[in-house]
């Protein structure tokens, strides 16, 4: 058996393996026993002090501070930490719940959704001071606790700090920085503040609030889209979409509560600027989501019509090399296409089958964009050397591309309840590019038709 069909089998194979793996996986393969659910479970925020414990409380100070977007991408969110102040002395201490090492296989184990985060208590001050190098916006809320819920929130940061309880197992949504003090502050408020933060829908998914932070740069956005599910297309609350840093502390400003006398009063009555970021450093979040959809198929198709031009090279005119030219560019461009949605899909489905990113599995886009793309970028490439059989099989498969394509369109059409995944801009992204190099001949429209006239006697 060639070693050709012998890499077409392997490609195939991966490609029902991803769909496979999109059909069967219903659940992250690890669970943390370090989940903040559980540390918290069984805990008493609100007890009656001890005599001698209320009068040293006076002097602690619970606060919230937000940090704004920095420049690296895992900084783009922002970030959130609790600081416990000693008023009496002005000794302050930030609990950090986003601490990670780059040293210890960072991205082998953030490709397998196992990426764990520290909990570490840093200087306050030296803190603002990194804020302020890095030209980042930092606030601050004080926080209107009881004075046994103040006391047991810094035991419990105290705690959170030891070896052990110190790690836990990282996911965008459900446990970061953000996640992880909200549901200390919830256990702080006897969960008064999930029932009011579950009670008010939002009117953005967790892509679209997202892509408020992600549309600065569009290619990241892009691909960002295209490896996460429809898991994250779905309605949701408040109280999820406090993962982000800056709606957290937005809601927090405006939730008021029933303190232990019984009195209605609000959490937090004010907010200080600690740093403002010097303006047009950086773009700021947008205020609300817009969709992009339009101007990613305007991309798709401006690269289809490009390679329609470049496809033109066997029945032009022009002279042999500058044909041969065309050729090797038409055929290396879409190389490099294809290969790389190709590496995206293998990317994808290594995730939907072995990581623990659930954000990725039950992924419409592998069928679309699936990892024969690699071999479709090999024939195109090889087409461009001047191979014609490679060529014609780069040109069929597409043609495939195209049915599987607007077949996947209609159905998401007829099942629109059903298939939620907010993807059209993904999908309008590739399908002008299968179409150009589809066996449909658009580059008849580059070649001039000469109409011959009859002007003989009839």
């Amino acid at each position: 058996m060639s070693s050709s069909r012998l890499c077409s089998i392997f490609l195939v194979f991966l490609t029902l393996s991803s769909l496979f793996g999109a059909s069967l996986r219903q659940e992250p393969m690890f669970t943390d026993p370090y989940a903040s659910e559980k540390l918290l479970e069984g805990r008493n925020f609100l007890r009656d002090l001890a005599p001698g414990e209320a009068e040293p409380v006076k002097d602690l100070r619970i606060s919230l501070v937000t940090t704004g977007r920095g420049d690296p991408l895992y900084s783009w969110f922002g970030h959130s930490g609790l600081v416990a102040t000693n008023t009496s002395n002005n000794k302050s201490v930030m609990y950090d719940y986003g601490i990670f090492n780059f040293k210890d296989d960072f991205y082998r184990t953030f490709v397998l959704g196992r990426l764990s985060y520290e909990v570490w208590a840093t200087s306050t001050p030296a803190r603002i001071d990194l804020a302020i190098k890095e030209n980042r916006d930092m606030t601050e809320i004080i926080l209107d606790l009881p004075l046994s819920a103040r006391l047991e929130v810094l035991k419990f940061l105290n705690y959170n700090i030891q070896e052990g309880p110190n790690t836990y197992l990282y996911h965008q949504y459900e446990e970061n920085c953000s996640t992880r003090l909200r549901d200390i502050i919830d256990k702080a408020t006897d969960g008064q503040l999930r029932a009011w933060s579950t009670s008010i829908p939002m009117e953005e998914t967790i892509r679209m609030l997202v892509g408020r932070y992600t549309r600065t740069n569009p290619a990241i956005e892009w691909i960002l889209d295209f490896l996460q599910s429809g898991s994250i297309d779905k309605p949701i609350t408040l109280w999820e979409a406090m993962f982000l840093p800056q709606i957290f502390e937005s809601a927090l400003l405006g939730f008021t509560y029933i303190n232990t006398e019984g009195n209605v009063m609000p959490l937090t009555t004010g907010r200080q600027i600690l740093n403002m970021a010097t303006g047009g450093i950086r773009e700021r979040p947008l205020d609300s989501w817009t969709s992009y959809t339009i101007r990613f198929t305007l991309f798709g198709i401006g690269t289809a019509i490009l390679t329609i031009l470049l496809g033109g090279f066997q029945k032009t005119q022009f002279p042999i090399p500058l044909r041969r030219a065309r050729r090797f560019v038409y055929g290396t461009i879409n190389f490099l296409l294809y290969t790389t949605g190709g590496g995206l899909a293998l990317l994808l489905t290594f995730m939907m089958i072995v990581s623990n990113h659930d954000v990725t599995y039950f992924n419409e886009n592998i069928i679309f964009i699936n990892p024969y793309l690699m071999l479709m970028g090999i024939q195109a490439l090889r087409g461009g050397f001047g191979h014609n059989r490679p060529l014609v099989r780069f040109r069929r498969a597409n043609m495939l591309m195209v049915i599987i394509t607007i077949t996947w369109m209609v159905m998401k059409l007829v099942f629109i309840d059903h298939l939620i995944q907010q993807n059209w801009h993904i999908v309008l992204t590739v399908l002008p590019l299968y179409l150009a190099n589809s066996t449909i001949p658009f580059e008849r429209l580059l070649i001039p038709r000469h109409r011959t006239i009859d002007d003989s006697d009839s």
